[in-house]
């Protein structure tokens, strides 16, 4: 398992420092083959906590571009494993990075929701057509808690739950065609019901 950069070992660190976190199920994370972790979307803070919770090992993300046009910025955003894509139309480009990541046996988060919501949000399709052209599991996992930041926190500590549930494995001669992707569309979103369902009180 590759160990934490020294940005990631700081914020770390400063994270646990602003909330109390609960982490449920991250075993599920490890074994064999790369993964694809789906969660609901509830605020900008989200993808900073689910990473957290996956610690020490690596999550790799999607982040919005405009991210990316400071120095400051992109050096953040990828020490955290974040890169860059159009979340308005995601190029193939960016379809590719995530297909060759889970390849190489890293996690890959994905929002299938895709806007931010305090529900759990309706899984797509297009999540399930990249985990099928990536052969990869799928994690699901929920998130519970305030969908951002503040400096109150550090003073308030506000309680958030992150869960992950067993991987939906795929069969080995699974194809990325439509059937497919629709059938592994509802699979995906029972699933992230079922452990939204089961989060730790």
């Amino acid at each position: 398992m590759q160990k934490p950069n020294l940005f990631v070992r700081i914020l770390r660190v400063l994270m646990s420092r602003v909330a109390r976190v609960t982490v449920t199920g991250a075993e599920h994370l490890d074994g064999p083959g790369g993964k694809i972790v789906v969660c609901n979307h509830v605020g900008w803070s989200d993808p900073l906590w689910v990473g957290y919770a996956a610690l020490p090992r690596k999550l790799h993300q999607m982040a919005k571009k405009e991210l990316f046009e400071t120095k400051l910025g992109a050096w953040f955003v990828s020490s955290g494993g974040g890169f860059p894509v159009d979340r308005g139309s995601p190029s193939t480009a960016t379809i590719r990075q995530v297909v060759s990541l889970v390849q190489a046996g890293q996690l890959v988060l994905i929002f299938p929701g895709g806007t931010r919501n305090a529900e759990n949000p309706e899984a797509k399709r297009g999540a399930a057509t990249i985990a099928l052209r990536a052969k990869g599991q799928i994690v699901p996992a929920h998130f519970d808690g305030p969908g951002e930041i503040r400096a109150s926190h550090f003073f308030t500590r506000p309680r958030i739950r992150i869960t992950f549930g067993p991987p939906i494995v795929l069969p080995p001669d699974a194809t990325a065609n439509k059937e497919s992707a629709l059938a592994l569309t509802v699979a995906m979103d029972e699933a992230m019901k079922r452990v939204a369902e089961q989060r730790p009180t």
